[in-house]
C-alpha cells in the first residue's frame, strides 16, 4: 500500500497521458473504434484517483485538506449518481432514471475537474513527503 501512494502522483500522470494521447489518435486517425478506449480509459482516470483518494482520505498520516475533502463529497456524488443510474436503467426504473439522466451534465462538468483536482492534490502529497514520512514513522 506505502509503494502504491509514493508513486500516486505518476500513476495518475501515467493514466491520463494514456488516455490524452488516445484521445488525440483518435482524432487523428478518425477511427471509431478508439471511441470504446477513450470510454474505458476514463472510466479508469475515475477508478484510480477515486480509489487512491479514498485510501489518503481515510489515512490519519494525510492532511485532510479542504481540498481533499471537495474533492471526496463531488466524486462520492458523481459515483453514487453514477451507479443509481446504472441500476435505474437495469431495473427499468423510468422516473429515477429520466432524473440521473439530467445529473449526467454535471458530471461531464465535474470530471474534468476532479481530474485535475486529484492530481493537484496527489502533487501537494508528493510535495508534502516528509511531513507524511514523519507521521508513518511515529
Amino acid at each position: 500500500m506505502k509503494t502504491i501512494l509514493t508513486y500516486d502522483s505518476k500513476i495518475q500522470q501515467g493514466v491520463i497521458l494514456l488516455f490524452v494521447l488516445t484521445l488525440l489518435i483518435a482524432v487523428l486517425s478518425e477511427k471509431e473504434f478508439l471511441a470504446f478506449a477513450i470510454i474505458i480509459e476514463f472510466f479508469l482516470i475515475a477508478i484510480v484517483q477515486y480509489t487512491l483518494n479514498i485510501i489518503k482520505f481515510f489515512n490519519k498520516n494525510y492532511v485532510r485538506t479542504d481540498s481533499r475533502k471537495v474533492y471526496m463529497f463531488l466524486s462520492t456524488y458523481v459515483v453514487i449518481g453514477f451507479f443509481t443510474w446504472i441500476f435505474a436503467c437495469v431495473f427499468y426504473i423510468k422516473g429515477l432514471k429520466d432524473i440521473f439522466e439530467i445529473l449526467v451534465f454535471t458530471w461531464l462538468i465535474l470530471s474534468p475537474v476532479l481530474i485535475l483536482q486529484s492530481l493537484c492534490i496527489s502533487f501537494f502529497d508528493a510535495k508534502n513527503k516528509e511531513v507524511i514520512s514523519e507521521n508513518i514513522n511515529n
